[in-house]
Parts: structure tokens; sequence; C-alpha cells
């Protein structure tokens, strides 16, 4: 048996993964912001800029591209979230790791600490002006 089967967390498909994590999101977070796509979409800019960082990538450059995309129309959030996906598949190649891997260890990790935990995490995000009104 691989690593990957050794856990449930890691050997779920990426389907049974996103069911686990958006009931974890409710548990954390609370159903408003769990199934808010405008609060959803806001913390997934934060764990992109968070990648970008540990990538290498200039602070500067990153407020330009803000400001590029922007500037231009909105895209349609089906095809911007296979954006998402196709570029973590590309940055993981690029890095030499697995996506699914990360990812799976991901949740693994997040399942296993208290939600208070991430709770308070959020509290403190939103108390800093990062909650998206309702």
């Amino acid at each position: 048996m691989s690593s990957i089967d050794a856990h449930p967390s890691m050997a779920a498909t990426r389907d049974q993964r996103q069911t686990r994590v958006a009931d974890w999101c409710v548990a954390a977070f609370g159903r408003d912001q769990a199934v808010s796509i405008a609060q959803r979409g806001i913390r997934l800019v934060e764990e992109a800029i968070e990648a970008a960082q540990a990538s290498g990538c200039d602070r500067e450059m990153v407020h330009k591209l803000v400001d590029y995309v922007y500037s231009r129309p909105v895209g349609d959030l089906h095809q911007e979230l296979g954006g998402v996906g196709v570029g973590a598949l590309a940055l993981a190649a690029a890095a030499g790791l697995s996506a699914d891997q990360c990812e799976a260890t991901e949740v693994m990790r997040i399942l296993s600490k208290p939600l208070e935990h991430f709770a308070a995490r959020n509290e403190a995000k939103n108390a800093a002006g990062f909650l998206v009104p309702a």
C-alpha cells in the first residue's frame, strides 16, 4: 500500500476531498462564509499569493498583475477555476511535486487540527478587513 492509500483523505478522489473540505468550511467558518463565493474567492487569492511568495515571485510583480487582471473584462468562474487547476498542475510540475499529493496532504493536515484553530485565524483575518460583505 502506498502512502497515499494509507489515509482516507489521501486516497479520496478530488470530488470526495472537495465535499470534505466544504463540510469543514461550514464547521470552521460558519455557513454564510463557507458558501459565500466572494469570500471563498478572497481566501483562494490568499493561498495563491502564498504559493507565489513560496515560489520566489516578486511582490511588485504580483501587485502589477492584480492591476492588470482587474483592468480586463470579468471572466467566467467555471473557466477561471479550471485555469487555477491548470496553473497549480503546471507549478507543481515545474517544482517536481505532485499537485494531487500536495492537495491531499493539505486536506489531511487541516482536518487533523481543531476547528477552533482555523476559526480563530479566520476571525483575525476578518478583523483585519478581509471579510466580504454579505
